[in-house]
C-alpha cells in the first residue's frame, strides 16, 4: 500500500489520490488500509514520504557506483532521474516534490517530515561530494544545488516531455565545479589519500 502510494502520490499529487485508488493498485483489502493506517491519508502520506528517503538513498548509492569523481556523480544522477521521468512517460517526478509543493505550509507533521527526509537525501548528496574530495561546506553547498537543480528541471522536463531541460541542467552544473580543495588519490589497495 506503501509502495503504491508513493507512485500515486508521484504522479497526480495528494489531494487528487485517493484511498479506494492506493487500495485498487496495491491489491490491499478494502478494510486493511484503515488497519494499518488509522490515521487515514495523511498517516499513509507519512509512510509514503519515509518509503521516499529510502528511494533517495538508492538513487545516490546507484549514482556514485559506477562515478569517480564529482562530475561523473553528477551524469549519474541526471541520468538516473531522467529514465525514471522517461520510463513514466513523463508522469513521474520526485516522490514528494508535488506532495511538499501541495501541502506544506498547512499540514506540519507532513512538512517536517518534508523537511527531515530533503534534509536526509541532502546529507547523502554532500557526504558522495566529500567522498571526491571537496571541503564538508562546499559539499553541503554542492548538494543543496545538485538537488535543487534536479527538482526544477524535472518540473521543466514533465511540462516540455523532453529530457533536454535535465541534461542541461546537469551538465552546467558540471561546469560550474571547482576542482575539491582536498585532492584525493587512490592507493594501490583502493582506499582515498588526501
Amino acid at each position: 500500500m506503501i509502495a503504491s502510494a508513493v507512485e500515486l502520490f508521484r504522479r497526480q499529487g495528494y489531494h487528487a489520490t485517493a484511498l479506494s485508488q492506493v487500495i485498487s493498485e496495491s491489491g490491499a483489502p478494502r478494510g486493511s488500509i484503515y488497519f494499518h493506517f488509522p490515521g487515514g491519508k495523511e498517516q499513509l502520506a507519512v509512510a509514503a514520504v519515509a518509503l521516499s528517503a529510502e528511494e533517495g538513498d538508492a538513487v545516490v548509492g546507484a549514482a556514485s557506483a559506477g562515478a569517480t569523481d564529482a562530475a561523473g556523480f553528477v551524469r549519474a544522477m541526471t541520468a538516473i532521474v531522467s529514465k525514471r521521468l522517461e520510463s513514466s512517460d513523463f508522469r513521474a517526478g520526485c516522490a514528494i516534490a508535488t506532495m511538499v509543493l501541495e501541502l506544506a505550509p498547512d499540514v506540519e507533521a507532513l512538512r517536517a517530515e518534508f523537511d527531515r527526509v530533503i534534509a536526509h537525501w541532502r546529507a547523502a548528496t554532500a557526504a558522495q561530494f566529500e567522498h571526491y574530495g571537496y571541503e564538508p561546506a562546499r559539499a553541503t553547498g554542492l548538494a543543496a544545488l545538485l538537488l535543487s537543480t534536479l527538482e526544477g528541471a524535472l518540473i521543466l522536463a514533465r511540462a516540455a516531455r523532453s529530457l533536454e531541460p535535465l541534461q542541461t541542467a546537469g551538465e552546467a552544473l558540471i561546469a560550474m565545479l571547482e576542482p575539491p580543495a582536498i585532492p584525493r588519490r587512490r592507493s594501490r589497495s583502493g582506499a582515498a589519500k588526501t
